[in-house]
């Protein structure tokens, strides 16, 4: 986490490298890893950088759908095996079938919903959404990727109206 500091503050001044690193690690969270977004806003954030930080939020976001994308593809390809696999073992089933009702009676609402809570990891709802999908057909692709963009943006408002009103209570 250190290390991942380092990079941010010593790319923060030179904006086309910063917002290619956000991308890239935006893709990185939406794929693997369990570390939210927020840490790429903080610099802004601090500065109220508010144009800066537009731009930033428009790279988390089109990273996040990028990363979406690339479960997307992996969910439609891999949820027979799923289906395959959890048939043997009724634990499996169960959890499979709520999966998919959860996935199914939420949609895109919730997707939005949960990738738009600050600090909270993208990669599990993301993958959730994508493997128990039931053959493509509760999510479209489109919108499945919409919903992760407009998700992506809300997050950093959300964050950003948090961070000025609690640093206008505390008079940073």
């Amino acid at each position: 986490m250190a290390d991942l500091l380092q990079i941010l503050t010593d790319a923060y001044h030179t904006p086309w490298l910063y917002l290619l690193i956000a991308f890239a690690y935006a893709v990185l969270v939406a794929l693997v890893l369990p570390i939210p977004i927020e840490i790429a806003l903080l610099a802004p954030l601090i500065e109220r950088n508010w144009g800066y930080l537009t731009s930033i939020a428009i790279a988390i976001a089109a990273g996040k759908t990028v990363g979406a994308w690339l479960i997307f593809w992996l969910g439609l390809n891999l949820e027979g095996s799923v289906r395959k696999w959890s048939d043997r073992w009724s634990v499996a089933r169960w959890f499979v079938a709520r999966a998919e009702r959860l996935v199914g009676k939420t949609g895109y609402t919730g997707l939005y919903l949960l990738l738009s809570v600050p600090m909270m990891s993208d990669t599990i709802p993301i993958y959730v959404y994508s493997l128990f999908n039931e053959q493509g057909k509760a999510l479209e692709q489109n919108m499945f990727l919409i919903a992760n963009f407009l998700a992506a943006v809300n997050r950093v408002a959300i964050l950003s109206v948090a961070f000025v009103i609690g640093a206008n209570l505390i008079h940073l």
